[in-house]
């Protein structure tokens, strides 16, 4: 048996995982042992292991029994529930998250690894905790899965899984009932004199990380043959087959490390992929013999002959996620350059990595560097880019990629940056490269240039080099960088010895110059940190980037410096500079090198532009800006609630004429600080309080509509305490089914907004989607601009609540620049029959950031 938890000690933790009491789950194990579910076995030494079926009986004696005495029959009955047949149509109940994406496999849903066929509900779920207690596998479980639902009011119960589905990320609930003879449970059988009580109509979920918490708490057997095991097919044996290899060798207890690592990687990487849509998926751009898929960034002000910068992503990750946390694409709005983003498919490598390690695909002309190549052509052709300056990049797997491409296409890559990587051809097969990862494979400088040189048949000259590794890394060891390093000095006949040596925001960095002077080859230790690419996240000009794992915010930004060693940054195109401060530039250091002065949208209606609306925005607008720019803070769609109750009460003659100019600086959420804004006007007026509580109690509508909000179905809700740090929110609601109106109902409320150059949305919410009535009912939230989906949440057939604050950040509206535009919120619900389905959202802290003016509705 594989080390695990007894049955006693596992009821325990199970308990705490829960949140429940541990008397309460010991007394049910009693009753499962009692009833004869499970063989009696002793306490303490000696006690039977806690296996995945055991387990799954009792979470779903936990999650489905209102009370311990209905224990059994919640086991048995729901257990026993059988998987229900998708409509063929498609009409399986999910939850969608942001806008329709539109691709060529829009249409297409997503294909899960995980087969639940012809199993039972009980089947299923100790399967997903096999799955989740084995190492191989519990990767795929994070990235599938979204999580469990037992319904206590019915016999119903979904397994809910993360997918694609028509261009968008989606959560598709695999839904179990009743079988055809089966009858419910006692207390809800009124045959048997159940009664449903209203308490008990309600679900209990279950979020995947928790099942993968309970599933590290099982044992396997010792021979690890599970059904679900088997059922997974190819990928499953190759991550089995790569953890038994490594197993083997001496870095068996590091190899799973890095796999339990990669969990967390995937996991975010799978939310990022379901809330962004930054870039644009390219199909048909060569014969792709790597089975890549392509990725792309363009800004919308490309000028001619810019540059292109090629980004690989790591092990688990993805196009949209590396991007998110590197923040390329950030850096390329802000200078003017295209990125291209090549995503490994799961088919070519069980966990994504780029396969740096097979001949296949470490050859010239052949798989995955031939269709990065072709994806390279196709961005050339189709934007006009300049193709003296191509470059490449990548982290772990994306960094031994990168060597990959600069020593096979070294005539294409002006410039390359390993990051966390190894050399070229350090490995030939996966035995070989988990020895380069853990230990590093030593040559002589002329051993690892021979290989670049017999890659291709190029003479020279060759790619200039930045290498980055952080000295604390356990999944690829830092002699890599050093190797990485002889590698390209032997290429560039340089001596080991670097010509300069400094430090650079706190971390040593290494320069070696050709004989022109020409820095060729630079490199950046980074001391203290651990696998993956370092960052400096924020909204200063040097920075950029997303903290996450593999994405390590240690004040330094490996994006802004590779760039800068590439000469991206040296200048921006004139139509994009301000004449007024180009010639700052000379005199300000690279920290300062960055894009877009960042205008706000004061408090509810207050029109502020912090620059002159002539001026063109660019790194020097933004670099000379105020603090509060160059901090890149927003201020939340406000209201100017002194002046709009001021000018009230002046304009009937109860105010002091004047009053009305002063303003508020209330830091309040929402900007918002209603009692003392209302007090402070009424003293001034010295009204008596019963008009005081007269316009308080006015004050919400008012403040919506002398700010420019209009519609319908939604209300402002002053000193709130729910609101998200207290204060006031946006409320708005729909339903339909009820009061007999069918069909679809929707309540939306808009503002008139004048953009900036490069307008990015922000907003936190909270929503409550009731859709749960059958398949084809619906409920909503959606956000708009132009009548154009930017952001929405649409459950259908199921409830979607989100009980804690959700903070969606840096949606990006580039398409609608320098444009007055219309933003609207929604909530819509669409029922067929009359029962009640409804949409609740409760909007805090929506701000624009770089809108320059409002516009009056």
């Amino acid at each position: 048996m594989v080390n695990g938890l007894a049955r006693y000690e596992f009821s325990e933790r199970l308990a705490d995982i829960l949140g429940e009491s541990r008397r309460d789950l010991r007394f049910r194990v009693t009753l499962m042992v009692t009833g004869g579910l499970v063989a009696p076995g002793p306490r303490g030494r000696g006690s039977p292991p806690a296996s995945p079926q055991y387990a799954a009986q009792l979470l779903i004696g936990a999650m489905a029994a209102p009370q311990q005495s209905q224990t059994l029959e919640a086991i048995r009955c729901y257990a026993d529930l059988r998987p229900n047949a998708s409509a063929a149509c498609g009409n399986a109940p999910r939850v969608l998250f942001g806008p329709a994406m539109v691709t060529a496999e829009a249409g297409q849903r997503s294909e899960f690894l995980i087969r639940l066929d012809g199993l039972s509900f009980g089947e299923a779920l100790a399967g997903l905790l096999e799955l989740s207690c084995a190492e191989e596998t519990r990767a795929i479980v994070a990235s599938e899965l979204f999580g469990i639902r037992i319904n206590r009011g019915c016999p119903v119960a979904s397994l809910q899984f993360s997918a694609c589905w028509q261009g968008r990320r989606a959560v598709i609930s695999h839904t179990y009932g009743l079988a055809p003879d089966a009858a419910p449970p006692a207390w809800l059988d009124p045959q048997r004199g159940g009664v449903v009580d209203p308490g008990l109509l309600h679900t209990v979920f279950l979020p995947v990380r928790k099942l993968i918490e309970i599933g590290l708490l099982t044992t396997l057997s010792e021979d690890r043959s599970t059904p679900m095991l088997n059922k997974l097919g190819h990928k499953v044996a190759a991550i089995k087959k790569m953890a038994e290899l490594a197993a083997k060798t001496p870095h068996g207890s590091r190899w799973e490390k890095l796999l339990s690592a990669l969990t967390a990687v995937q996991a975010w990487s799978e939310q990022v992929d379901a809330q962004e849509n930054r870039l644009l998926e390219v199909t048909a751009f060569g014969s792709n013999p790597g089975e890549l898929r392509m990725y792309c960034h363009v800004p919308e002000r490309l000028p001619a002959n810019a540059p292109l910068v090629v980004v690989l992503h790591g092990c688990t990750q993805s196009a949209a996620s590396y991007n998110k946390g590197s923040g390329w694409s950030t850096l390329a709005d802000r200078y003017g350059f295209a990125v291209l983003f090549p995503q490994q498919n799961w088919n070519n490598n069980p966990l994504r990595c780029f396969n740096w390690f097979k001949p296949e695909d470490h050859d010239r002309e052949k798989g995955e560097p031939l269709s990065i190549k072709q994806m390279v052509d196709r961005m050339l052709s189709d934007y006009g880019l300049d193709r003296d300056r191509v470059y490449v990049t990548g982290t772990s797997s994306g960094g031994a990629m990168t060597n990959v491409m600069l020593a096979t296409y070294p005539e294409v890559f002006a410039g390359g940056a390993v990051i966390a990587g190894v050399p070229y051809r350090t490995a030939k097969g996966l035995r070989e490269g988990l020895e380069s990862i853990f230990q590093g494979r030593s040559r002589s400088p002329r051993e690892w240039g021979e290989l670049v040189r017999a890659a291709s048949p190029h003479p020279g000259p060759w790619p200039k080099v930045s290498v980055w590794h952080g000295d604390a890394d356990t999944a690829v060891k830092p002699v890599n960088a050093e190797e990485t390093i002889k590698q390209w000095a032997d290429i560039h006949g340089l001596d080991l010895q670097p010509t300069m040596q400094m430090m650079v925001d706190g971390y040593p960095r290494r320069v070696w110059q050709g004989p022109g002077g020409e820095e060729l080859i630079e490199s950046y230790t980074v001391t203290g940190m651990t696998h993956g690419a370092a960052l400096d996240p924020g909204a200063e000009p040097h920075q950029c980037g997303t903290a996450a794992p593999f994405f390590n915010a240690v004040g330094i930004s490996s994006t802004h410096r590779i760039a800068d060693f590439w000469g991206l940054l040296a200048e921006r195109p004139a139509s994009a500079r301000d004449p007024a401060t180009a010639g700052q530039e000379a005199g300000r250091s690279a920290r300062a090198s960055t894009a877009g002065s960042t205008h706000t949208i004061d408090d509810f209606g207050q029109r502020t532009c912090k620059e002159d609306a002539t001026q063109k925005t660019g790194p020097e607008d933004y670099a000379s800006g105020t603090q509060e720019q160059r901090s890149g803070t927003s201020r939340p769609f406000g209201l100017d609630v002194h002046g709009i109750i001021s000018a009230s009460l002046e304009a009937a003659g109860l105010l002091k004429p004047g009053t009305s100019n002063r303003r508020s600086d209330s830091k309040a959420p929402l900007g918002i600080d209603v009692p003392g804004i209302i007090s402070t006007a009424l003293e001034a007026a010295g009204v008596l309080k019963g008009i005081s509580q007269r316009s308080a109690s006015a004050a919400p509508e008012a403040m919506l509509k002398a700010s420019g909000w209009e519609g319908a179905g939604w209300e402002l809700l002053l000193d709130d305490p729910r609101a998200f740090r207290g204060g006031s929110m946006l409320y708005g609601h729909a339903s339909s089914g009820d009061h007999g109106a069918l069909g679809a109902r929707a309540q939306s409320i808009s503002r008139r907004i004048k953009l900036g150059s490069q307008p990015e949305l922000s907003y936190v919410r909270r929503l409550d989607l009731n859709a749960g009535v059958n398949d084809y009912t619906s409920a909503s939230f959606r956000v708009l601009i132009d009548g154009q989906v930017v952001d929405e949440v649409t459950a259908i057939g199921m409830v979607h609540q989100e009980t804690e604050w959700l903070r969606q950040a840096a949606i990006d509206l580039e398409r609608f620049a320098n444009r007055t535009v219309t933003l609207t919120l929604e909530v819509a619900a669409c029922a067929n029959s009359y029962s009640t389905v409804y949409a609740k959202a409760w909007v805090d802290q929506l701000m624009i950031h770089n809108a320059v003016d409002l516009a009056c509705c």
